[in-house]
């Protein structure tokens, strides 16, 4: 029930947030999502249909059995908390990192990933189409994104990866002295 509270709070929150200020709109959906994502790795994720994937996930992992075929599948059937867990397992980060590069405004992060692990672009662009808004995306910001990736290598993006997991590894050491970002005019 605490964890239903923390999902059903976030949401009100940010929509009465942005209701307030529609102009700080992608800094309240960060910002909210941080805190949310913060309290979600002190207390677990706020579904019952989140710990059904994260088991299942968990399993075909342990198995050898998650690749790039699975998330590819996970995305184009619209399985959100599978593909996120599955990409969080793939990556070795925290699953509130992989959401927020998932439904993140740009999907730069998503297109760092998939090149990380050496995806090709359809999955690239499956995972951006399952985080894009009523998952469409334009044409032309798609061909961007496509011009974005193929510019991408494969051992610059695991560098990125890695220097961000190790930025992650100090900031949970450093939690305790970890500051949230703050909505400055809210």
């Amino acid at each position: 029930m605490f964890q239903q509270l923390i999902s059903k709070a976030s949401d009100d929150v940010r929509r009465k947030l942005e209701q307030e200020r529609p102009d700080l709109a992608d800094l309240i959906q960060t910002s909210v999502t941080d805190i949310t994502g913060t309290l979600q790795s002190k207390f677990g994720p706020a579904t019952k249909s989140y710990f059904a994937a994260k088991k299942a996930v968990t399993a075909l992992h342990h198995r050898g059995n998650l690749n790039e075929a699975r998330i590819v599948e996970y995305a184009r059937s619209h399985a959100t908390e599978e593909a996120i867990v599955g990409l969080s397992l793939l990556c070795t980060l925290p699953v509130d990192v992989v959401e927020r590069a998932l439904f993140g405004s740009n999907g730069e992060m998503i297109l760092i990933l998939a090149k990380a692990l050496d995806f090709s672009w359809e999955t690239a662009m499956s995972l951006l189409f399952l985080g894009a808004k009523d998952h469409c995306i334009s044409a032309r910001a798609l061909d961007y994104k496509h011009d974005e990736f193929a510019h991408l290598t494969n051992e610059t993006s695991r560098k990125i990866l890695g220097l961000y997991r190790s930025r992650k590894s100090a900031a949970g050491a450093d939690s305790g002295q970890q500051r949230l970002p703050q909505l400055h005019g809210v």
